[in-house]
């Protein structure tokens, strides 16, 4: 395991990127840029310690609020292509935002935003407190993000958290309405199999463990890609909006007649990493019914002493979709 492998597992991750891609260098205005953040954030988190610098062609600007420190770099220092390699790998970047490689290969400067809590791992060290949780950073970076959306528009958005590409206008409507679909990416998976004649389908998250402290993984079930990525989505917004992780062998509707399980699991074959596994009973958006199984009755009852060596195995030819899979 690598040092940023090390830093996400124990909680010494304080920083939150985004860059913004242009096909030629933009003008950013620091007094402008901290009128638009102001505007996003309210008075609640006053904006301080401003500075302005410039070298060359590039543009500095930092600042604090919220607690946090705000860089910004705006230049021509592009990053490798291996950076957006795992984000333009997502199965589902094709149906989202199919001109995306086009875009990260013709791009020739960026605005490059960082977040940073500067007191989150002291606080955490010392068990106190800490000043922003993660959510928090994270949405006060889309928020330094859409500031800058407003000056000068980009061609798209690499959200470093969940190696996500995006489109600059819904990833500003998404910020208004559901900022936690922005932070978590789910990449949907198919060993193939039938149930009852259906393909069956499962998920993982990728950027839920910094929200939530685990990854969630969805059991495959005869429902729709899109379906399991909403029903991921709801799962980590309620748990957000929680506080943290719901229990586990409890339940979790992601919409009205739906039933999952919820199960904490510390490794598996497939999955070496302690991570939330969900389970489908039922989806009444799509007729599926697996209630008659005997323990959900149990499931917010009885908590029986298991490790994990007994659950339902995931097929070990489940593999992630690939681009035309989908087609």
């Amino acid at each position: 395991m690598n040092f940023v492998a090390q830093m996400k597992r124990s909680g010494l991750e304080t920083a939150t990127e985004s860059s913004l891609l242009y096909e030629d260098l933009p003008q950013l205005d620091a007094s402008e840029f901290v009128a638009r953040l102001e505007q996003a954030i309210g008075t609640n988190a006053a904006i301080a310690d401003l500075e302005d610098q410039a070298a060359g062609a590039a543009h500095y600007i930092s600042l604090t609020a919220g607690g946090c420190r705000i860089a910004v770099e705006v230049s021509k220092n592009t990053r490798p292509p291996p950076v957006y390699f795992e984000a333009l790998d997502w199965p589902m970047l094709h149906r989202n935002f199919p001109e995306a490689e086009e875009i990260v290969r013709g791009h020739h400067a960026l605005i490059h935003i960082s977040v940073e809590a500067e007191y989150d791992a002291v606080a955490n060290a010392l068990g106190m407190r800490s000043v922003n949780t993660p959510f928090t950073r994270n949405l006060l970076a889309a928020r330094a993000a859409a500031a800058v959306c407003r000056i000068a528009m980009p061609s798209a958005i690499h959200w470093k958290g969940c190696e996500m590409l995006y489109k600059p206008g819904p990833f500003l409507r998404e910020l208004d309405t559901e900022p936690v679909e922005l932070f978590v990416k789910v990449t949907p998976f198919s060993s193939n199999r039938q149930i009852a004649g259906v393909r069956a389908v499962g998920g993982s998250t990728r950027g839920a463990y910094e929200l939530l402290g685990r990854e969630i993984v969805m059991e495959e079930a005869p429902v729709p890609v899109d379906w399991v990525i909403r029903a991921l989505h709801a799962f980590v917004a309620r748990c957000q909006a929680n506080g943290g992780l719901m229990p586990h062998l409890t339940t979790f509707a992601p919409s009205r007649g739906d039933i999952l399980i919820v199960r904490h699991l510390e490794s598996t074959p497939e999955i070496q990493e302690p991570h939330i596994s969900l389970e489908v009973r039922r989806a009444d958006e799509v007729g599926f019914d697996a209630t008659h199984v005997d323990d959900i009755a149990l499931a917010t009852v009885t908590k029986p002493k298991w490790d994990g060596s007994e659950r339902r195995a995931r097929p070990k030819n489940a593999k992630p979709f690939g681009r035309r899979g989908l087609a």
